[in-house]
């Protein structure tokens, strides 16, 4: 009933005219005036007097979009916002979405589960509501789920470590049943894997398997050495400091997966590379170990045996220019 009364008191306006997004009128006639028969998609039916038939048929084509804002907001201050703020980004949501809102909302607060989900994800995963309200709109899901089962998965997720604003970037991990959470997350842990994320949930079998291979690589080639960093500064007999400045001049070197990291550098210093050569030009690591291979090969066949590592990171068109006077050189003697 107070879903009903919600509804006739957004879409009745004083001068009897209705959205007819939501409303499909029919018609009778009673004492010489048209009586419009709404049947609403919610269930309830509304009988209204126009007087003025021109009038009716003009707005029911042509709601006025300030009406529309007007129903919203009288729907967004329903559900329990402590902020304007908070609010905002539901003015987006098409009416539908915020009616099916409201419902779950007011059943939350009549049955003492919570005021409104955004404060109750909010207060579990220590995200500010104002932060986790932009998320929250576009995954509308979460307000179609049971209480039970939206408790039940962050449960699961919390009590496996999962940080809170992993759960924040990936919320669709909520649509999951908490025991397949927790069948996943467990079986991903017990095969060495610490730190775990939501996407372990949802992706395939095949992309977990190498997710699982890739760090239990990981912790295989860096030992006693915890990181990356410590890892390639043990590996070319430097201090963790030049590897920062390697960093700066190599962004992409900062998040290399360790295996690649380990590949390269073993390709290169069988090669015949020197680990000072390789940290004097540590654009080397921006370039693909293919690439390099190819063009070592290259090279050699044309009778090069000092290479220089630069050589070898250069653009295509660069190195293409070089590999040609090289060439025409190597033809005249």
């Amino acid at each position: 009933m107070a879903i009903r009364y919600l509804i006739s008191t957004l879409f009745l306006r004083p001068n009897n005219i209705v959205c007819q997004k939501y409303l499909t009128p029919s018609c009778s006639y009673d004492n010489g005036f048209e009586n419009y028969i709404f049947k609403s998609k919610f269930s309830s039916v509304f009988h209204i007097n126009i007087l003025d038939r021109n009038l009716c048929t003009q707005e029911l084509k042509s709601p006025k979009l300030k009406d529309i804002d007007t129903s919203k907001e009288k729907i967004i201050k329903e559900l329990n916002f402590l902020s304007d703020k908070d609010a905002t980004p539901f003015y987006k949501l098409p009416l539908k979405s915020l009616l099916q809102i409201y419902k779950t909302t007011k059943n939350d607060d009549e049955n003492g589960f919570c005021k409104n989900r955004l404060y109750y994800i909010s207060q579990r995963i220590k995200c500010p509501p104002s932060t986790l309200s932009e998320q929250i709109v576009k995954r509308l899901f979460i307000y179609k789920l049971s209480f039970d089962w939206l408790e039940s998965s962050l449960n699961v997720l919390l009590a496996m470590n999962v940080s809170g604003d992993r759960i924040k970037r990936d919320l669709w991990v909520l649509k999951y049943h908490h025991k397949t959470i927790q069948e996943r997350l467990e079986r991903v842990r017990n095969l060495g894997v610490d730190n775990l994320y939501p996407w372990m949930v949802r992706c395939s079998e095949d992309i977990l398997s190498r997710s699982i291979q890739i760090t239990q690589d990981t912790k295989t080639i860096l030992g006693e050495n915890k990181s990356t960093k410590m890892y390639l500064a043990h590996r070319l007999n430097t201090t963790p400091d030049v590897i920062e400045d390697m960093y700066v001049k190599i962004p992409a070197l900062k998040t290399i997966r360790v295996t690649k990291a380990k590949n390269f550098l073993d390709f290169l210093i069988k090669e015949g590379f020197t680990v000072e050569e390789i940290v004097d030009k540590p654009r080397i690591f921006a370039a693909s170990q293919k690439t390099v291979k190819l063009r070592l090969e290259k090279l050699r066949n044309l009778g090069l045996c000092e290479i220089n590592l630069n050589i070898l990171c250069r653009s295509r068109k660069d190195f293409q220019k070089y590999y040609e006077s090289m060439e025409s050189i190597s033809k005249e003697t």
